[in-house]
Protein backbone atom coordinates (compact mmCIF):
# COMPACT_ATOMS: atom_id res chain seq x y z
CA UNK A 1 0.00 0.00 0.00
CA UNK A 2 1.44 3.50 -1.07
CA UNK A 3 2.16 5.79 1.96
CA UNK A 4 0.61 8.69 -0.61
CA UNK A 5 -2.87 9.94 0.80
CA UNK A 6 -3.96 10.43 -2.53
CA UNK A 7 -3.03 6.89 -3.97
CA UNK A 8 -6.48 5.73 -3.22
CA UNK A 9 -7.99 8.41 -6.02
CA UNK A 10 -5.74 6.62 -8.29
CA UNK A 11 -8.22 5.36 -10.80
CA UNK A 12 -5.65 4.69 -13.82
CA UNK A 13 -3.05 2.30 -12.29
CA UNK A 14 -4.25 -1.07 -13.03
CA UNK A 15 -7.41 0.27 -14.63
CA UNK A 16 -8.82 -2.06 -17.50
CA UNK A 17 -11.22 0.49 -18.53
CA UNK A 18 -8.10 3.24 -19.03
CA UNK A 19 -6.38 0.71 -20.46
CA UNK A 20 -8.96 0.00 -23.42
CA UNK A 21 -9.35 3.93 -23.74
CA UNK A 22 -6.12 4.32 -24.63
CA UNK A 23 -5.89 1.67 -26.69
CA UNK A 24 -9.07 2.59 -28.59
CA UNK A 25 -7.24 6.63 -29.07
CA UNK A 26 -4.20 4.39 -30.62
CA UNK A 27 -6.12 2.40 -32.82
CA UNK A 28 -8.21 4.97 -34.23
CA UNK A 29 -5.28 7.48 -34.78
CA UNK A 30 -3.39 4.69 -36.61
CA UNK A 31 -6.46 4.07 -38.68
CA UNK A 32 -6.47 7.61 -39.59
CA UNK A 33 -2.84 7.36 -40.36
CA UNK A 34 -2.99 4.67 -42.67
CA UNK A 35 -6.56 4.88 -43.97
CA UNK A 36 -7.67 8.07 -43.70
CA UNK A 37 -6.88 8.96 -47.28
CA UNK A 38 -9.57 6.37 -48.66
CA UNK A 39 -11.98 9.06 -46.80
CA UNK A 40 -13.62 6.30 -44.95
CA UNK A 41 -14.43 6.32 -41.02
CA UNK A 42 -14.06 3.22 -39.00
CA UNK A 43 -18.07 2.96 -38.68
CA UNK A 44 -18.05 2.72 -42.63
CA UNK A 45 -15.55 0.42 -43.19
CA UNK A 46 -17.33 -2.39 -41.23
CA UNK A 47 -20.35 -1.11 -42.56
CA UNK A 48 -19.19 -1.92 -45.82
CA UNK A 49 -17.53 -5.48 -44.93
CA UNK A 50 -21.19 -6.24 -43.62
CA UNK A 51 -22.72 -5.27 -46.60
CA UNK A 52 -20.08 -6.98 -48.80
CA UNK A 53 -20.55 -10.11 -46.56
CA UNK A 54 -24.21 -10.19 -45.17
CA UNK A 55 -27.03 -11.75 -47.05
CA UNK A 56 -30.10 -9.71 -47.67
CA UNK A 57 -28.28 -6.29 -46.23
CA UNK A 58 -31.01 -3.77 -45.45
CA UNK A 59 -30.40 -1.01 -42.98
CA UNK A 60 -32.36 -2.22 -40.10
CA UNK A 61 -30.55 -5.39 -40.20
CA UNK A 62 -27.14 -3.41 -40.44
CA UNK A 63 -28.17 -1.27 -37.45
CA UNK A 64 -28.80 -4.03 -35.51
CA UNK A 65 -25.41 -5.71 -36.59
CA UNK A 66 -23.09 -2.45 -35.76
CA UNK A 67 -25.47 -2.21 -32.66
CA UNK A 68 -26.78 1.53 -33.47
CA UNK A 69 -29.83 3.38 -33.67
CA UNK A 70 -31.53 3.67 -37.24
CA UNK A 71 -30.94 7.23 -37.94
CA UNK A 72 -27.32 6.49 -37.10
CA UNK A 73 -27.57 3.70 -39.98
CA UNK A 74 -29.13 6.18 -42.27
CA UNK A 75 -26.45 8.54 -41.96
CA UNK A 76 -23.57 5.78 -42.53
CA UNK A 77 -25.95 3.75 -45.42
CA UNK A 78 -26.49 8.15 -46.99
CA UNK A 79 -22.79 8.59 -47.05
CA UNK A 80 -21.91 5.60 -48.52
CA UNK A 81 -24.42 5.68 -51.22
CA UNK A 82 -23.07 10.05 -52.15
CA UNK A 83 -19.45 8.53 -52.54
CA UNK A 84 -21.27 6.03 -54.67
CA UNK A 85 -20.07 2.53 -52.71
CA UNK A 86 -23.12 1.15 -52.42
CA UNK A 87 -26.81 1.63 -54.06
CA UNK A 88 -30.12 0.25 -52.92
CA UNK A 89 -32.00 -2.15 -54.78
CA UNK A 90 -35.78 -3.02 -54.19
CA UNK A 91 -36.97 -6.24 -53.40
CA UNK A 92 -39.16 -7.74 -55.68
CA UNK A 93 -42.56 -8.14 -54.77
CA UNK A 94 -42.37 -5.58 -51.89
CA UNK A 95 -41.98 -2.10 -52.92
CA UNK A 96 -41.41 -1.28 -49.66
CA UNK A 97 -38.15 -2.90 -49.09
CA UNK A 98 -34.64 -2.48 -50.42
CA UNK A 99 -31.67 -4.29 -49.71
CA UNK A 100 -27.99 -2.56 -49.49
CA UNK A 101 -25.24 -3.66 -52.37
CA UNK A 102 -21.59 -2.62 -53.42
CA UNK A 103 -21.49 -0.53 -56.93
CA UNK A 104 -18.44 -1.41 -58.75
CA UNK A 105 -16.56 1.48 -57.54
CA UNK A 106 -17.75 0.22 -53.49
CA UNK A 107 -15.70 -3.39 -54.58
CA UNK A 108 -12.54 -1.74 -55.83
CA UNK A 109 -12.73 0.67 -52.26
CA UNK A 110 -12.92 -2.80 -50.49
CA UNK A 111 -10.01 -4.15 -52.43
CA UNK A 112 -7.84 -1.25 -51.24
CA UNK A 113 -9.08 -1.78 -48.03
CA UNK A 114 -8.22 -5.02 -47.64
CA UNK A 115 -4.51 -4.55 -48.18
CA UNK A 116 -4.79 -1.78 -46.05
CA UNK A 117 -6.54 -3.31 -43.25
CA UNK A 118 -4.52 -6.26 -43.78
CA UNK A 119 -1.18 -3.49 -43.40
CA UNK A 120 -3.01 -2.37 -40.11
CA UNK A 121 -3.56 -4.96 -38.23
CA UNK A 122 0.06 -6.25 -38.66
CA UNK A 123 1.17 -2.91 -37.23
CA UNK A 124 -1.56 -3.70 -34.12
CA UNK A 125 0.00 -6.34 -33.39
CA UNK A 126 3.78 -5.64 -34.45
CA UNK A 127 4.93 -6.47 -30.37
CA UNK A 128 2.31 -9.96 -30.24
CA UNK A 129 3.31 -13.69 -31.24
CA UNK A 130 0.38 -14.88 -32.91
CA UNK A 131 -0.94 -16.81 -29.63
CA UNK A 132 -0.88 -13.17 -27.78
CA UNK A 133 -2.93 -11.85 -30.51
CA UNK A 134 -5.22 -14.89 -30.47
CA UNK A 135 -5.50 -14.89 -26.96
CA UNK A 136 -6.02 -10.73 -27.08
CA UNK A 137 -8.92 -11.07 -29.44
CA UNK A 138 -10.78 -13.72 -27.54
CA UNK A 139 -10.63 -11.52 -24.19
CA UNK A 140 -11.53 -8.79 -26.21
CA UNK A 141 -14.72 -10.47 -27.18
CA UNK A 142 -15.61 -12.05 -24.17
CA UNK A 143 -15.10 -8.02 -22.30
CA UNK A 144 -17.62 -6.59 -25.47
CA UNK A 145 -20.43 -8.91 -24.66
CA UNK A 146 -23.76 -7.43 -22.78
CA UNK A 147 -24.27 -8.48 -19.74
Amino acid sequence: MSDDPLARFDFLTGSLGYSLRLTQVRMYNLFFEMIGDLGLTPARVTALSLIATGDDMNQAKLARSLDIAGPSALKIVDALEAAGLICRLDVQGDRRRYVLALTATGRAKLEQLRVRMAEYEDRIAAGLSPAEREQLIGLLNRTALPG
